[in-house]
């Protein structure tokens, strides 16, 4: 089943104990990728370092589907790397599941990471004419084998990463454990978060704080982008592949993060995605105003956004749509009644706060319009008068390259339709877009840029070859679709 939104491809989660007193680490690592769940419901995996020896559970499913009281009980140490995963429509099979393990010359590794390498297939190809064997087409498997390649001739794992960086392009967040240290790492970018927790002796790497308010730790700082950061006995310490004085100044982070990849509870690179979330549908009632009677959201993503709008315009906030939560991902979809009815048994609508009313619902995205037009069709036939939708994001235009699924430009709405035509299409009385300006603004606090690519086409981390031509011609076609 094709998705709706668009879905962040990964979350991952590391934890060592610099005094190595911990025997938890697994069980706290649990815990993280379980706070990461949003990021990524196909798989989930652990590795933990008992004593200089790795052990490793994953499998398909959610976090608590794939580990018990048993797995956890016999998986003791002092340091663990956790990594949950949506899949990429290239891979399949159990050997994408990370995090992923190697031993090589230089001693173990275990990795774990959050992104897309768009010059992993060019790589690939130049390791395999060295004699590189490859098991699975992740580009994950690419940075393992880089690195090993690299470490044989480096004085340090750390030295072997800078000079990977050097060779790869894309955005990426990565976690590596190794023997007696764990590394993160973030692209030059910091496209993809990582930020750095503590609790008592042990340090915390994670793709969000969320995770850290999850296990108690408090939060250190954001992983700068194109920073190494190592933890090891002797504590923390960095490595930088850009200016460590403009890092952060010079940083691209994915504005979708804020409009719904990140949970609502987050800080990332200095900015709270729920106040940046409210921010934005105050900026979106400024911009679009409308006369209507009460503001809904679009269960759940377009709550924070709706409740700002409602704040800003003075219009009432109510609840209208209802969301079943009991409804998976992978509810079969084969027929017409089968999709009809499964968007009735998703989404239901209190009659009361609906009928006779002029409705504006916010929602945060529309990236196909599928869902949106069950919504506002459902609206009507719970008597709304008339329905509006404001949309608390830019139109999509352009697809991703760093690590988001859904990438198919064909599948984008706003690529072959003008707002007019998708408000007509999707059954709004009227739509409205917040402006990608208001968007940024909206992110108070941030300490980085942001990486808007599938909004404005820029593409700050570079493109595959193989896109470029067709990302020419869609971005003169986005253009035109005002």
């Amino acid at each position: 089943m094709k998705q709706e939104k668009w879905v962040e491809e990964c979350g991952v989660f590391g934890i060592f104990d610099t005094q190595k007193v911990l025997h938890e680490a697994a069980r706290i690592t649990y815990y993280g990728i379980f706070s990461l769940q949003h990021r990524g419901q196909e798989s989930a995996g652990i590795v933990v370092n008992h004593g200089g020896q790795f052990l490793g559970h994953k499998g398909a499913g959610l976090v608590v589907d794939v580990f018990d009281d048993l797995h956890l009980g016999l998986m003791t140490g002092h340091a663990a790397v956790g990594h949950v995963r949506f899949p990429d429509s290239d891979e399949s099979g159990s050997d994408v599941i990370q995090p992923m393990q190697i031993k090589s010359k230089a001693g173990q590794l275990a990795i774990a990471t959050n992104g897309a390498i768009i010059n992993a297939g060019e790589i690939r190809n130049q390791l395999k004419e060295l004699g590189a064997i490859f098991q699975t087409t992740a580009d994950f498997e690419v940075l393992l084998s880089l690195l090993a390649r690299n470490r044989i001739s480096s004085d340090c794992i750390e030295d072997a990463i800078l000079q990977m960086m050097g060779e790869i392009k894309g955005a990426y967040s990565t976690v590596i454990m190794t023997d007696d240290r764990l590394i993160g790492f973030r692209d030059p970018l910091g496209i993809r978060p990582l930020i750095i927790g503590k609790k008592d002796s042990s340090y915390i790497l994670s793709s969000e704080s969320c995770a850290l308010d999850s296990i108690g730790a408090e939060i250190v700082r954001d992983v700068l982008p194109g920073e190494v950061v190592t933890i090891s006995e002797n504590g923390m310490s960095s490595r930088y592949f850009v200016p460590k004085e403009t890092a952060h100044r010079n940083g691209k982070l994915c504005i979708f993060e804020f409009v719904y990849f990140a949970r609502p509870d987050s800080v990332l690179d200095g900015a709270s995605i729920h106040q940046s979330r409210v921010n934005t549908g105050k900026a979106l009632a400024r911009e679009a105003p409308c006369d209507c009677d009460v503001v809904v959201a679009a269960p759940d993503s377009g709550v924070a956004a709706a409740m700002g709008y409602a704040l800003e315009s003075g219009i009432p906030y109510g609840s209208a749509l209802l969301k079943n939560r009991y409804i998976g991902r992978t509810f079969i979809q084969a027929t017409q009644l089968q999709r009809e009815m499964s968007v009735k048994l998703k989404f239901s609508v209190l009659k009361s706060e609906v009928k006779g009313k002029r409705i504006v619902i916010v929602d945060d995205s529309i990236v196909r319009g599928t869902t949106t037009r069950n919504n506002i069709a459902i609206l009507r036939e719970a008597g709304a008068k008339e329905v509006h939708l404001r949309v608390a994001s830019p139109p999509v235009r352009f697809p991703c390259y760093y690590g988001v699924s859904a990438s198919n430009q064909d599948e984008l709405t706003a690529r072959r339709s003008s707002v007019v035509e998708i408000g007509r299409e999707i059954g709004a009385d009227s739509l409205a877009y917040v402006s990608l300006e208001g968007l940024k603004k909206s992110t108070e606090g941030i300490l980085c840029g942001h990486c808007a690519s599938c909004f404005d086409g820029e593409f700050p981390a570079g493109v595959p070859e193989s896109v470029c031509e067709t990302l020419s011609a869609t971005y003169r076609e986005g253009s035109n679709k005002k």
